[in-house]
């Protein structure tokens, strides 16, 4: 895998086959193809400012230097002198070709033997910025021409090389050191071709079906080009599998997201990462899902959540975050403008309206009034707070961390709670201070709306 590219079109700090396409750097993205395809043995040339790539590589890929940006061909030379001598046949594909499939790989591999080389071919309709292939009466590569040196006639030609080889190894072995650089001082991987043909041996043109498959990424334009073919391929398999996209083409999903059946998605929703949504889910319109578990029948709309386990039938939204290490537990509701982080939320809970839970730990049943909030951090170290089952925390409420509010507790409007409440106990004021509770007359508890 050719991976030493310093894609200086793409005006980023970020090396080339690290930026990243429908949420995968381009790198892993290939490597997946190539796993897929059934080549365990994996080398990628890198360059001599390439700690980032290597990085990025699984711990059973071999990463191989090339010194000084010399060209294709000198990287395979590169990449070749790692290879097992008892290997015969080799795939060399870009690092840069996100869109490449296991099949167009396995497809090249398998004609070599017969032939000595073969390559992957396509047929664009605005060839620009590709080599132009020129076959012979047998429908053989005849010679690659790079755009740069192509005749007006060659230039006319549509046939592009798509930078992916097979080669019989001991050949390629012989015919390296045979080539000649480019004008521009590079050797370039197409000059075996004419090596391979002046030594009559055959090069075998493969034509890809989709021809998608060949683009290489070196502009911005570029990966956006490969952003929407990647997520045209997951909104297609996404529907074929029993998910209603109500706009596709507004629609961002991961690769690595799964989803269920039955689920509606609707408008401007963007589900990342390692994302798993249960059956019968409705999010969106306006809704980002990250890194997060979402149960069966679950509402979500203009809200995000990251980092969450949100259990069956919860309703969040409308503008709601939920913050990392949280967990929501059935039935709750999370209406308008509330934030929860580092929290557990019991079963049936009720936070209708604007307000805050952080570091919290809240059990079933309880009633969250608006705009109340757990005080959490004291300018230096973070508290929790605990709400105890079936209790009522009142509008405005202040709960100063740490502390605990016991089961069926009650909490005044505007209340600013310092101190611990016993279970059953009632709090009202500045600070708070606990009431009479009339037990023999205890109301049913009120759920706000």
């Amino acid at each position: 895998m050719l991976a030493a590219g310093r894609g200086e079109r793409m005006r980023s700090e970020i090396p080339k086959v690290l930026h990243t396409v429908g949420g995968v750097p381009l790198i892993r993205r290939v490597l997946t193809a190539v796993r897929a395809a059934g080549f365990k043995d994996v080398i990628v040339v890198v360059g001599a400012e390439s700690d980032a790539v290597r990085a990025a590589l699984p711990p059973d890929v071999r990463a191989v230097v090339q010194p000084q940006p010399r060209g294709t061909g000198d990287a395979v030379r590169v990449g070749l002198e790692q290879l097992d001598t008892r290997v015969r046949n080799l795939v060399v594909v870009g690092g840069d070709t996100p869109l490449v499939t296991s099949q167009t790989l396995r497809e090249v591999a398998g004609h070599v033997p017969p032939a000595t080389v073969a390559m992957a071919t396509a047929m664009l309709e605005r060839p620009t910025g590709y080599g132009r292939v020129i076959l012979d009466e047998r429908g053989n590569v005849a010679r690659v021409v790079e755009e740069v040196y192509a005749t007006g006639d060659e230039r006319d030609t549509q046939l592009v090389n798509g930078m992916i080889f097979a080669f019989d190894v001991p050949w390629l072995a012989s015919a390296l050191p045979r080539i000649g650089p480019a004008p521009n001082g590079e050797l370039y991987l197409t000059a075996l071709v004419a090596e391979a043909r002046q030594g009559g041996c055959t090069v075998r043109a493969v034509k890809v079906q989709d021809p998608r498959e060949v683009l290489g990424v070196n502009t911005r334009a570029e990966l956006a080009v490969a952003e929407a073919v990647v997520r045209e391929r997951v909104t297609s398999r996404l529907m074929e599998a029993g998910v209603s996209l109500v706009d596709p083409a507004s629609t961002f999903v991961d690769e690595s997201v799964v989803i269920g059946q039955d689920v509606v998605i609707h408008p401007q929703c963007y589900l990342r990462g390692e994302t798993v949504v249960g059956d019968g889910c409705v999010l969106g319109p306006g809704t980002e899902v990250i890194d997060s578990r979402i149960g069966r029948n679950v509402r979500i709309w203009w809200s995000v959540v990251e980092g969450a386990d949100v259990g069956p039938r919860v309703q969040i939204g409308p503008y709601s975050r939920i913050r990392p290490s949280t967990t929501i537990e059935a039935d709750v509701t999370v209406g308008s403008f509330a934030e929860i982080k580092n929290s557990l939320v019991g079963a049936g809970t009720q936070m209708h309206h604007f307000g805050y839970l952080g570091d919290a730990e809240v059990g079933p049943g309880v009633n969250i009034g608006a705009g109340a909030i757990t005080v959490n951090y004291d300018g230096v170290v973070k508290h929790r707070t605990v709400i105890g089952a079936r209790a009522f925390v009142g509008s405005d409420t202040m709960l100063v961390a740490p502390v605990t509010i016991g089961e069926e507790a009650m909490t005044g409007a505007g209340s600013v709670v310092t101190r611990n409440v016993p279970a059953g106990g009632r709090v009202v004021g500045v600070p708070a201070r606990p009431i009479p509770s009339r037990r023999n007359q205890k109301p049913a508890l009120p759920t706000e709306g």
